[in-house]
């Protein structure tokens, strides 16, 4: 990563005066809302590109700002809850709001009347330079059946953000976690030696006390820059999220944080996306100390709006490693990688595709995604035969809002299909997985799932939502490789054909869940979450079975979750 560093000094030290800021933090409340807006919008021509996330804070600011012009000037209509959401959005976003002066010292409280309405934080602002800081906290507990112990989960911390000058614009996230989760939770930590979404972790709450808790630190950062008008630079350790879906194909965020330079280029009716990244290659990563083994991918991401509702985009990815360090002919932001690929004789792991969203109705938008990870001609003709070269996975979704003319009555719906060995390579160094995790789906592939989602917000402070997630997958058989495993060896595979989605053990998952959400203060929330989960595999008689709650109180946090 030392050439992308030079790179990114040295357009630093170039880049002409433009104001900066950081991200909204991924799975922060905000992105719900934002959806809702897009939707409603229809056209709008920011909101509109909204496939790789998190979004930059100054850009949905200002569009925000721009949303409540026309809601005062009758353009558009809101309801009391949509305006109360919107409210609270500009109030998080207050440093990026065009009329903020200069500030001292101050800590808003909920002591204070303006603490009642306003988002609680401490900072300062002396021209250019800007400091906020934010406590950060959560506290549930719960039980699960199959547990003696109670389920907790705690973390407290901060999230630092603002600008050096206005050519930087950085943050800082920061948190310290101790938790106990459901015992399916604990099997896939056993199973994989890995944490979902975590990277290093202890086990137990202290040294010593092995108690089936974790304790993990989440520490994330970066800087942000622009390069020109119109190009933006993020150099950053932390998570990206590609599509419009509870899942995503293509990246997701269920895996721990990584290093990563990201480049955003917005001309005219496109969104060009250059990301190049440095993973963790699977290793036992909880044992003695040692250097972890890395790896590197590079992305293209190109968003087309078509049309003023539908966006199209396309995208290329390689995974690949090397003994001194990123391979320099990857650093070309534009050629096709598999040219590259070809050229240098390497056996990297190509990934090709696109994505689409469309908002075909008034309150409708259908969305999806088509991943490709090799072309065999005649297999592709004869696909009936279930050759293991057909390595290709499918997403198809829809939102709906104010269904059956209820205001803030939306629902949610989505399919995933993948077929087998999707994310695996003939190697761990080309597998689509990062610190002994997956990159794209939690459960792997060779599967086919149902998402379907109801969210209600009555009031303005209360938020009620209904989850059903629904997959059927095949498992390896007799230590044979049916491909659901991102971490086995493509090439072990015990024949060429007769692979189709739940070939090998097939093992059903449900998962149902019920929560509410209650904002007592601005971003502090009280919580209460049941759920219910099943497995079943085709070659055991018995179902196992999970019933789980937890209730709490969370600050500036999104809640922990494990939808898989």
């Amino acid at each position: 990563m030392k050439y992308i560093l030079i790179v990114i000094l040295a357009t630093i030290a170039y880049n002409p005066l433009f104001s900066q800021s950081d991200n909204i933090q991924l799975g922060s409340r905000q992105y719900s809302i934002l959806d809702r807006l897009e939707i409603q919008m229809q056209t709008d021509s920011v909101l509109n590109f909204s496939a790789v996330k998190p979004y930059n804070r100054q850009t949905i600011t200002q569009r925000l700002e721009y949303i409540q012009q026309l809601a005062d000037q009758g353009k558009i209509s809101l309801s009391k809850v949509d305006q109360y959401n919107l409210n609270l959005l500009l109030l998080d976003n207050f440093d990026q709001r065009s009329n903020l002066q200069d500030t001292t010292l101050n800590f808003k409280t909920f002591f204070s009347a303006k603490g009642k309405t306003n988002p609680a934080y401490l900072g300062v602002k002396r021209g250019d330079f800007s400091l906020f800081i934010t406590p950060v906290f959560n506290i549930q507990v719960g039980k699960d059946n199959n547990l003696s112990k109670s389920l907790v989960n705690g973390s407290r911390g901060f999230y630092t953000r603002g600008q050096l000058t206005k050519n930087i614009g950085y943050y800082t996230y920061f948190t310290t976690n101790q938790e106990r989760d459901p015992l399916y939770v604990q099997q896939y930590e056993q199973a994989h030696s890995a944490l979902p979404g975590a990277g290093f972790y202890r086990l137990g709450f202290s040294a010593g006390n092995n108690n089936g808790g974790y304790d993990y630190y989440d520490a994330r950062g970066g800087i942000n820059f622009k390069i020109a008008k119109g190009i933006q630079g993020e150099f950053a350790y932390d998570k990206v999220f590609i599509g419009n879906g509870v899942r995503s194909l293509i990246l997701s965020d269920f895996s721990n944080n990584f290093l990563f330079f990201k480049i955003n280029t917005r001309i005219w009716k496109f969104n060009y996306y250059n990301l190049f990244a440095q993973l963790v290659e699977s290793s036992t990563l909880n044992g003695a100390n040692f250097l972890l083994p890395k790896k590197y991918m590079a992305l293209h991401y190109l968003d087309f709006q078509v049309s003023k509702k539908f966006n199209l985009g396309f995208f290329e990815d390689i995974m690949f490693g090397r003994s001194n360090g990123f391979d320099l002919s990857y650093l070309n932001p534009i050629i096709f990688y598999r040219a590259a690929e070809l050229e240098n004789g390497s056996p990297d792991k190509v990934t090709l595709g696109l994505n689409f969203k469309y908002n075909a109705l008034k309150h409708t938008q259908f969305y999806g995604q088509f991943i490709l990870n090799e072309f065999v001609f005649n297999d592709i003709i004869h696909y009936s035969k279930g050759s293991r070269s057909n390595k290709e996975a499918l997403q198809l979704g829809v939102k709906r809002i104010d269904v059956f003319g209820i205001k803030n009555l939306d629902i949610q719906g989505e399919i995933n299909i993948i077929r087998p060995f999707v994310y695996q390579h003939y190697d761990s160094v080309g597998s689509f997985t990062h610190y002994n995790q997956p990159l794209a789906h939690p459960a792997g592939a060779n599967l086919r799932e149902l998402i379907a989602i109801v969210k209600y917000q009555p009031i303005p402070k209360l938020t009620l939502q209904g989850k059903l997630i629904y997959y059927e997958q095949g498992l390896d058989s007799a230590g044979l490789n049916f491909g659901a495993n991102p971490f086995n060896y493509y090439n072990n595979a015990p024949r060429a054909y007769g692979f189709y989605i739940g070939s090998g053990i097939l093992a059903k998952t449900m998962l149902a869940n019920v929560s509410a959400a209650y904002e007592i203060l601005p971003n502090i929330f009280l919580d209460a979450n049941a759920s219910i989960r099943t497995f079943k595999r085709a070659d055991t008689p018995t179902t196992f079975r999970s019933n789980f709650f937890t209730v709490g109180i969370r600050m500036n946090m999104q809640k922990r979750s494990f939808d898989f």
